[in-house]
């Protein structure tokens, strides 16, 4: 079983699912902060170097090992990365998981994609 089948038949369950969604906002960060990385083809050393923060923390973020780092150390990535920092609130229930696709999906990305009444 690969991944994406493991990961569909999981979020068929609606306590799992419900835990996922909850994980979103740190997960998107997370993976923000890889993606631009590699596309910076840089190592946590490199990155910590330039921000002036010991590695150990960008792998624990990297990791989600303790919690959400402070929004200064952030900032601090988000200038090693030559990258900006946004941070926004969206509404509540803003985002249904799609067990098709590896990101999550607005609700007007879902309706289009799924139709009006894909939501239970």
């Amino acid at each position: 079983m690969t991944y994406k089948e493991h990961r569909k038949e999981l979020l068929k369950d609606k306590t799992v699912r419900a835990e996922y969604e909850k994980l979103l906002p740190e997960y998107e960060l997370v993976r923000s902060i890889i993606e631009q990385r590699l596309r910076k083809k840089m190592t946590q050393g490199e990155i910590a170097h330039k921000a002036g923060i010991p590695q150990s923390t960008v792998s624990r973020i990297e990791g989600l090992t303790h919690g959400l780092p402070k929004l200064s150390t952030l900032k601090k990535i988000a200038n090693a990365l030559d990258a900006n920092l946004i941070i926004k609130l969206e509404p509540k229930n803003s985002y249904i998981i799609s067990a098709k696709e590896e990101k999550p999906l607005s609700i007007g990305e879902a309706k289009k994609h799924y139709g009006r009444h894909s939501r239970k």
